[in-house]
């Protein structure tokens, strides 16, 4: 399974979309990263060559940290940009949920403001219920479910997870809780795990739990890993069944070597997944609330 070539084909799409729409060049989007993060820089840097080689205009800003608070708010007012990308973490606090809300939702490339997360957490696929404006969904738990898609996982009907249990390791509220809201609205049973304990959502409503990892990995179609620590201990061949399908989307690698020894599918990185529903959701923001402007 190659991330990157399924994202180059969401990539080429949206490029062949952009021509079609005849706003090449015309569409501009502003990232701001405010720390010295060398591999958040790296992700900025081939985020903006991804979408210039695309179409779109992305600008790319170093910001410090205490003046992006303004920074945002000017970019929110400016009618020129069409889409706002901030890089985070920043501070590592709640300052960070603030400057997230703080900007406007129809400029939201990551769809991380409560506009968008109350949105899905309601299971609201429309923007003011007009079918021609669909709403926006985060980029790194779309990127995941469009690799689920891909590898045949979903069924073609309104419940596609219908009798599936995933067992999810992250429950962020920028990556792992969407990830669960949005496969349990599809239908999975989906174990939540993080260092506050498990969870159980189904319908998108969660519950408290109590179950072991041994027990959830046991039972799981689907396992899907994002803890951002080293000290993680792995997901081993023999925690899992062998038709399990594993995706991970941590800098560091969840699962031990021998999981490709056992398992049907591993993912082990969607990076180059997310860039594509980044620039996926720019599209959409563009034709929701800028094209007739």
């Amino acid at each position: 399974m190659n991330p990157a070539a399924v994202a180059n084909r969401f990539s080429e799409a949206a490029r062949v979309d952009i021509n079609h729409l005849g706003v090449s060049g015309k569409i501009r989007v502003r990232g701001m990263i405010a720390n010295h993060d060398r591999p958040s820089l790296e992700y900025a840097e081939a985020t903006q060559r991804k979408f210039a080689q695309i179409g779109i205009h992305y600008e790319l800003l170093q910001v410090e940290r205490l003046a992006l608070e303004t920074a945002i708010i000017e970019a929110n007012d400016d009618p020129e940009i069409h889409g706002i990308f901030v890089y985070f973490p920043v501070f590592h606090s709640e300052q960070d949920s603030y400057l997230r809300n703080l900007v406007d939702y129809r400029k939201d490339i990551e769809a991380g403001s409560i506009y968008w997360t109350r949105k899905l957490y309601n299971n609201d696929r429309l923007v003011d219920g007009d079918p021609s404006r669909k709403a926006l969904l985060p980029c790194t738990p779309l990127a995941i479910v469009k690799l689920l898609v891909e590898i045949g996982v979903y069924a073609k009907d309104n419940q596609p997870l219908t009798g599936r249990t995933v067992t999810i390791f992250n429950r962020s509220e920028v990556i792992g809780r969407p990830l669960a809201i949005m496969l349990s609205n599809d239908g999975a049973k989906v174990y939540s795990f993080d260092v506050n304990g498990p969870m159980l959502f189904v319908d998108a409503r969660p519950e408290e739990i109590n179950i072991s990892r041994t027990q959830a990995l046991e039972g799981s179609d689907i396992v899907v890993t994002g803890v951002p620590s080293a000290d993680f201990d792995k997901i081993t061949a023999g925690e899992i069944r062998p038709d399990c399908v594993c995706l991970n989307f941590s800098s560091y690698s969840n699962f031990d070597e021998d999981i490709t020894d056992r398992n049907r599918i591993y993912i082990p990185r969607v990076g180059p997944m997310t860039v594509a529903m980044c620039i996926r959701n720019t599209l959409r923001l563009y034709r929701n609330f800028h094209r007739d402007s």
